[in-house]
């Protein structure tokens, strides 16, 4: 599906980030993979440089050719060094998906968030979105062309008691992505966004948020999700590929006549 194409994607060390570019290398494309790679520095315990290599040799024993780059989605500057270093490598970028995101931290009523709390899950979640597309899209319209995927979530759809900050961003994430849409689909750009629900945790991808999101509750992670699959009419959470194959459907030209809209990968649960 991707054949000859040339993905970005960012939070790529691990979890979804790991699921997508598996999924991306295995269509073909070549990949350049940026994380911030601070392991100890994070409302929980981040990905480090030693995830991001890995997910590269896998996806390179899968044929691609794969790019890393170490930056900070809070810093403009960062991501322009990642994208700077990738079309020089590659020449090009097809397609964007932006992966990095923090869940949390959270736990807590509106009231009770720190300015600091507020402010990370904004500055990653839908401030560092932004940066990244500033930075490739003069190149996309340059091009003619490209193709955006952005990552909300059932929080930027509907919204859930104690992480206000993590709502309030996936909230802008899709109304950035619908902006995008409307303002660069003459230049034969496409933007879309993905919501996923609570993700089942896989420990062969590195996942720490819904352990997190477990222990912020006072729960196990087994009891976790059990409960968090009872509010899903499948009946389980989703995995990772499925996020990962509704991402692949959107950076690809099969979904041509889709732009401006979020495709939610939710069991179901925002059907209530």
């Amino acid at each position: 599906m991707l054949d000859g194409d040339v993905a970005l994607i960012t939070g790529a060390a691990r979890a979804l980030g790991r699921s997508h570019a598996l999924a991306f290398a295995r269509e073909g494309a070549d990949l350049i993979l940026l994380d911030r790679c601070a392991p100890d520095d994070g409302p929980y315990p981040m990905a480090g440089r030693r995830d991001l290599e890995e997910t590269a040799e896998a996806c390179r024993r899968l044929g691609s050719r794969v790019l890393t780059g170490v930056a900070d989605v809070r810093h403009q500057a960062d991501v322009d060094k990642v994208v700077d270093a990738g079309l020089d490598a590659f020449g090009r970028i097809d397609v964007l998906l932006n992966n990095a995101g923090v869940l949390g931290p959270g736990g807590v009523r509106v009231h009770e968030l720190s300015e600091e709390q507020w402010q990370l899950a904004l500055d990653v979640n839908l401030s560092g979105t932004w940066r990244t597309c500033r930075a490739v899209l003069p190149h996309m319209v340059e091009r003619g062309g490209g193709r955006i995927v952005n990552t909300a979530s059932t929080g930027g759809r509907v919204a859930f008691e104690r992480y206000a900050n993590y709502v309030a961003s996936k909230h802008g994430v899709i109304g950035l992505t619908k902006s995008i849409a409307l303002e660069y689909g003459r230049h034969g750009i496409r933007a879309n966004a993905v919501c996923p629900t609570t993700v089942a945790d896989d420990a062969a991808l590195g996942t720490r948020s819904t352990r997190a999101v477990a222990a912020s509750m006072g729960a196990e992670l087994p009891d976790y999700e059990r409960t968090s699959a009872a509010l899903h009419p499948i009946g389980r959470l989703v995995t990772a590929a499925e996020v990962s194959a509704a991402c692949l459907w959107l950076a690809g030209d099969r979904s041509g006549g889709v732009t401006g809209t979020e495709l939610l990968v939710d069991g179901g649960f925002t059907a209530h």
